[in-house]
C-alpha cells in the first residue's frame, strides 16, 4: 500500500512454553513521532496482568493513531503478530471489536509474503536476518549477543524467575526487538524504492485497492451493543491467568 505518515512497524516477543498456553512478553513497535521521526516503544508483559495491559495499550495505541491516519498500515514480518493479536484478544475477551475491524480493513501488511512473491535473492532462506545486507541494515545488538539474551531471558520466565533477569539481558532483549522493528521499516522502504526503479523501466505495478474503514454494518454494530453489557458482567471477576480459574470460570 502507499506508505503513510501514521504507519506502524510491529515485533512482538513472545515464549509459548511459559505457562500452559505461553507468554507475549514485549510488545514492540515503531511509529513516526511529532517531528516525523520514527520511535520505538517497547513495553515488557511478565504476567498475565501486564500482558493484557500491554495487549489493551497497543490496540488502544492503533485505533487513536488510525483515526488521525485513516490510511495507516501495520507492517510486520511474517504472520506472527495479527495471529498472537488475535489469540490475546480472545484469552482475555477484550478488544475484540478493534481487532476485528482492523482485520476488516486489511490494515496488517505481511513483509514477508510480498518478498517472498516479488523478490529472488541469493539467501538459503527468506529470514529478515539473511536479507539485511541487501538493504544495509545494520544491527545495534549483534545477533549472537541477542541470542543468548533471549534464551537466559527466556529461561527465567519459563522458570517463573523474572526477578532474576539481569538489567544487561533485558537492554540486550530489548535491542534485538527494536532491530527488528527498525528491520521491518528499512526493509519497507527498500521495497518501496526497488518498485520506484521497475516503474522507471516502464513495468506497471499497481498498488492494492484502499479498503474501507472496517466499521461493522449497521445491524452488527446494533448487535454488538447490546450485548456488550452482558459481556462485561460475565467477565467480571475472572482472573487474567487461565491457571487462577476456577473450572466454572473457564
Amino acid at each position: 500500500p502507499e506508505p503513510s505518515a501514521g504507519d506502524i512497524f510491529l515485533d512482538l516477543e513472545g515464549d509459548p512454553f511459559i505457562g500452559e498456553h505461553g507468554l507475549e512478553y514485549l510488545f514492540g513497535y515503531l511509529a513516526s513521532d511529532d517531528h516525523g521521526e520514527n520511535a520505538y516503544r517497547g513495553e515488557w508483559a511478565l504476567s498475565r496482568a501486564e500482558e493484557r495491559q500491554a495487549f489493551e495499550r497497543f490496540v488502544d495505541f492503533v485505533m487513536a493513531r488510525w483515526e488521525m491516519h485513516p490510511d495507516l498500515h501495520i507492517y510486520h514480518y511474517a504472520p506472527y503478530e495479527p495471529a498472537a493479536l488475535k489469540r490475546l484478544m480472545g484469552r482475555y475477551g477484550t478488544r475484540e471489536d478493534e481487532i476485528d475491524r482492523m482485520l476488516r480493513a486489511e490494515l496488517f501488511v505481511d513483509l514477508y509474503s510480498v518478498v517472498r512473491h516479488a523478490i529472488r535473492a541469493s539467501v538459503e532462506s527468506y529470514s529478515i536476518k539473511r536479507l539485511e545486507p541487501f538493504y544495509g541494515f545494520v544491527r545495534q545488538v549483534p545477533l549472537p549477543e541477542a541470542n543468548s539474551a533471549l534464551t537466559n531471558f527466556q529461561a527465567n520466565l519459563e522458570l517463573g524467575d523474572a526477578t532474576s533477569i539481569s538489567e544487561e539481558t533485558r537492554v540486550a532483549v530489548r535491542g534485538y526487538n527494536e532491530d527488528d522493528c527498525l528491520s521491518t521499516a528499512a526493509l519497507r522502504s527498500w521495497l518501496e524504492d526497488r518498485r520506484a526503479d521497475f516503474i522507471a523501466a516502464g513495468v506497471d505495478i499497481p498498488r492494492p485497492a484502499r479498503g474501507d474503514d472496517g466499521a461493522p454494518n449497521e445491524n452488527v454494530a446494533a448487535w454488538l451493543a447490546r450485548i456488550a453489557p452482558v459481556i462485561e458482567q460475565l467477565l467480571q471477576g475472572i482472573p487474567d491467568d487461565p491457571a487462577d480459574r476456577s473450572e466454572e470460570q473457564q
